[in-house]
């Protein structure tokens, strides 16, 4: 059976900066409930950038559906801001601004991935080039990428559609070495400097930057286990 990487990325904030940690560590309790549930399922919060959470999955091909209904529900059931559960449609003509989503197949034994997420205040019109920037980094070394940038309305399986408005893109990159990801985190962090009002921040900021711009957080998520990556590449770069 052939497995994946699941990435979900959503505001359901209550304001268009951070979010709420209250919220976040109920959502990663019940997230720890489908993973006892589903033999082979990992689900957790592998991202936090400004405003968005990103929830990540190792999942095996035919539980996708499932996983992701019972992550909606969670989602529902906490949300303190319902503008991206609201743009949410069963009918693709109907998809408004919503949920990011990008999968990508599994290339190691432990399902081990790199997961880019993009935060914008006023940036939306700059976000989708330094995202698919990051997307064709990892297809050129001959990495599986998954990316929640489309041209048309996107059916999410087990959800819904979600409407080519949406904004604040994931990427995944699925490596099958651990000695693949220095190399592979280091090259996207340097290509990323090129991009004008873009940062790197740390697992959980909020958008506090000169807006217009962009935030980005990069994560390691191995064998169902995250590393924010920002201290360590701060380190590796001697970065102040």
């Amino acid at each position: 059976m052939e497995k994946y990487i699941t990435s979900i990325s959503i505001d359901i904030s209550y304001d268009d900066v951070k979010t709420n940690p209250i919220v976040n560590s109920k959502i990663e309790r019940e997230l720890q409930n489908i993973n006892n549930k589903n033999k082979g399922v990992k689900s957790t919060i592998s991202n936090i950038t400004g405003d968005d959470i990103v929830i990540t999955s190792l999942v095996p091909e035919n539980l996708i559906n499932e996983t992701n209904k019972n992550i909606l529900k969670i989602l529902k059931k906490y949300a303190e801001g319902f503008d991206d559960l609201n743009g949410l449609s069963d009918n693709p003509d109907d998809a408004g601004e919503s949920i990011s989503y990008a999968t990508a197949k599994v290339a190691s034994d432990y399902g081990d991935a790199l997961i880019i997420s993009f935060d914008t205040y006023g940036g939306e019109d700059m976000v989708n080039e330094m995202a698919l920037f990051v997307k064709d980094i990892g297809e050129k070394y001959g990495f599986d990428v998954g990316c929640s940038i489309y041209d048309k309305p996107k059916n999410i399986e087990g959800i819904g559609y979600t409407g080519v408005s949406t904004d604040d893109p994931v990427i995944i990159i699925t490596f099958k070495a651990l000695e693949e990801l220095p190399k592979l985190a280091g090259i996207i962090f340097g290509g990323l400097l090129s991009f004008d009002n873009l940062y790197f921040v740390k697992k959980g900021t909020g958008t506090n930057i000169l807006p217009p711009g962009v935030i980005y957080t990069m994560s390691a998520f191995l064998n169902g286990n995250v590393i924010d990556l920002y201290e360590g590449i701060k380190r590796r770069y001697n970065l102040l």
